[in-house]
């Protein structure tokens, strides 16, 4: 049985903190493949900026090309609406019944799960892989039965922080792929 992880983010922009955490949780968790999945609207985060739902994708491919063992999945972008986890899952556990599948996320979003759609099935589930940041405490409330912390390599990094560095031409090309830099000023996005 082929073990999957997902990786499921806004992306916007994919970064160099998002590729070491799928990479970390390829190899921590023993995956055979790494799904990116962008989320077509997350009913958590408020969208702010004009990018494109296909640059997007083109931005999340040009990441996913990094690695053999990473694969673009689209489920959230084709079903379109709010993009909740738990009829994600649902889905793909229907559509890959072969298919041992873990959720990638960082510990920023695990404070929240208990306020997520759907929550308590959600654990029940699929187990969780879930990389920590400094200063994390595991909360108390409401966490997935099953899950791996992974403690040893932290990015402190957003892509709203790039965003807002590239509004100001301030930015640090350093904090995304060479490719993703490059589209991301062919396209003049987040000016």
């Amino acid at each position: 049985m082929k073990k999957v992880g997902i990786f499921g983010g806004t992306f916007d922009p994919p970064h160099l903190g998002h590729l070491i955490m799928a990479e970390e949780a390829r190899i921590k968790g023993e995956l055979d493949e790494i799904w990116w999945m962008p989320n077509y609207v997350p009913p958590h985060k408020k969208v702010s900026s004009k990018t494109t739902e296909k640059q997007r994708i083109d931005l999340v491919t040009l990441m996913v090309n990094t690695h053999d063992s990473y694969k673009l999945c689209l489920i959230e972008m084709q079903r379109k609406g709010l993009s909740y986890t738990a009829d994600t899952v649902q889905d793909l556990l229907e559509d890959y019944p072969n298919m041992q599948f873990s959720f990638i996320m960082g510990g920023d979003s695990l404070k929240n799960f208990h306020s997520w759609h759907k929550s308590e099935e959600l654990q029940a589930m699929l187990p969780f892989i879930v990389i920590v940041r400094p200063g994390f405490q595991v909360p108390r409330v409401s966490v997935p039965k099953e899950v791996l912390l992974l403690e040893e390599v932290t990015v402190e990094l957003s892509s709203s922080y790039i965003r807002k560095s590239i509004r100001s031409n301030k930015e640090n090309k350093f904090l995304l792929l060479n490719e993703v830099y490059q589209f991301i000023k062919e396209n003049r996005l987040y000016e």
